[in-house]
């Protein structure tokens, strides 16, 4: 059997049940979505924290494979996640399982791997005390074996960077606003459109701090350009913190 049927199979425990799967169209949640297509709705939440281009791609794939595709509208801005405390991911998972479940799905599953169980996440504690069910993980698979199982379905999703909402950009304990968050997203949509694919901008307002690997930093052809532009934005000052990856 193989990576791929051993997926379906494991899915298939759960035939009969409501099942949603939380669908960021990231490769991890696109190939659980596309191995439950039969059984489940690809949701996908839309807030402020969410790049629009992650609605726009997910939309793309769920059209290409024909997936049952929701995309949910979530107010995440309350006042406790919009303090930005350091468990804020936790309140943020919380929210949305929660707002999942009140559309009747008695089984939620999303793209936890392997690799994601040895890291630091407040979100996991969220999934496990809510019963959201990660199949990837469960079955050992770590994000260069899923990589090379979603070659075989779509070569675009299989070599999209890891993505992260936009709230991770902005430090613990300070306010996290639908103005930032616009201000994240256009500085980084600004930086992309220059060639850059894997990037981060640290809102350490007014300093923008730029999160590139050194290799796709190269890709600048204008650094006084660009810097200009982000000072257009309302920054002050511009940082590159340039890493071997991000």
């Amino acid at each position: 059997m193989n990576d791929m049927d051993r997926i379906k199979s494991y899915i298939k425990n759960f035939e009969g049940e409501k099942v949603a799967v939380a669908y960021s169209g990231g490769v991890d949640s696109s190939l659980v979505a596309y191995a439950a297509k039969d059984i489940s709705d690809a949701v996908t939440i839309k807030s402020d924290f969410i790049q629009n281009c992650v609605i726009e791609d997910s939309k793309e794939f769920a059209e290409k494979f024909g997936l049952g595709h929701k995309i949910l509208n979530v107010n995440i801005l309350e006042d406790e996640i919009r303090a930005n405390p350091p468990n804020r991911c936790y309140l943020c998972k919380k929210r949305i399982i929660e707002e999942i479940k009140n559309l009747g799905y008695t089984v939620i599953m999303d793209g936890t791997n392997a690799d994601d169980l040895h890291e630091e996440r407040p979100g996991l504690k969220a999934k496990k005390e809510e019963g959201v069910i990660s199949p990837l993980a469960d079955l050992g698979l770590d994000k260069k074996e899923i990589r090379r199982i979603m070659a075989d379905i779509d070569q675009k999703v299989a070599r999209k960077p890891s993505e992260s909402c936009l709230a991770t950009r902005i430090p613990f304990n300070s306010e996290v606003t639908p103005e930032r968050l616009k201000r994240i997203q256009q500085a980084e949509e600004l930086i992309k459109s220059m060639g850059l694919s894997s990037i981060r901008v640290r809102d350490h307002f007014p300093v923008a701090q730029i999160e590139a690997p050194r290799d796709e930093f190269d890709k600048v052809s204008n650094l006084g350009d660009l810097i200009s532009k982000l000072k257009h934005l309302g920054y002050e000052s511009v940082t590159m913190d340039l890493r071997d990856e991000i």
